[in-house]
């Protein structure tokens, strides 16, 4: 586990780099929303630091058969590459299925 005075050492070296905190993380191998919850932890910045900047990328998309929509009452499942599936059921909050995309995605909404 990581100590306080190691994740203080950290931040200073990211403010020190004029890197910003994704890149100073990609490079360092550490966590960039951690790096930032120590950054604003530690008092090193009046505001929350912002999320990391994600490469925006398409991903692969197979279909493995040619079969007719479900019907409006049956849930749509999601079979994410992670082995994540998520089933949404009719009538679904789009903003939740945002949140919960996010999550298991591990990439923050827009």
């Amino acid at each position: 586990m990581t100590t306080r005075a190691e994740w203080s050492e950290r931040v200073r070296k990211c403010e020190r780099s004029g890197l910003g905190i994704a890149e100073f993380a990609r490079r360092e191998g550490i966590n960039a929303k951690q790096l930032g919850w120590w950054r604003w932890k530690l008092g090193t910045t009046k505001h929350p630091a912002p999320l990391p900047e994600i490469e925006p990328r398409f991903l692969p998309v197979r279909v493995v058969a040619s079969t007719p929509p479900p019907p409006a009452s049956a849930p749509i499942e999601i079979a994410l590459s992670n082995g994540h599936v998520i089933r949404v059921p009719p009538g679904f909050d789009p903003a939740m299925l945002e949140r919960v995309l996010s999550l298991a995605t591990g990439v923050p909404s827009c």
